[in-house]
């Protein structure tokens, strides 16, 4: 019994972690290191859910200066951009990669007496949908 309890416990805790609209590869990210970042895009609000075109993130940071969540620092394009460096990677029907690297420091351009406390990412089609 307790076999099938443990079993039936972990099966609930991989469906958990893998219907996750980000995660992220390290699971725990250090910014003196890379990190992979998968986007489920049938989550969420599913505004991307089946686009088959490119997907960029438009990112950047929140320091200890921001003054809230929604005071980006560092933000890597302006709004609409699509660069190489922000251009996700599909790598299945609604998943997509985007490596931040050498360190999420570096991409960002954050200088080290700056204490980088979370990313934060939208992400978009790479044309313009409606109007």
């Amino acid at each position: 019994m307790k076999k099938l309890i443990f079993t039936s416990l972990l099966s609930i805790v991989v469906i958990i972690s893998t219907a996750q609209l980000i995660t992220t590869d390290p699971p725990l990210p250090v910014v003196s290191g890379p990190v992979t970042i998968t986007f489920n895009a049938a989550l969420g609000s599913g505004g991307l859910a089946g686009y088959t075109g490119d997907v960029y993130a438009h990112t950047g940071v929140i320091t200890q200066y921001s003054s809230g969540s929604s005071d980006w620092k560092y933000v890597k394009t302006n709004w609409g951009q699509n660069t190489p460096e922000t251009k996700l990677t599909r790598i299945g029907q609604d998943l997509y990669t985007l490596t931040i690297a050498p360190t999420i420091r570096a991409y960002y351009g954050v200088p080290a007496n700056e204490k980088i406390l979370q990313m934060a990412f939208v992400f978009r089609s790479g044309v313009q949908v409606g109007g």
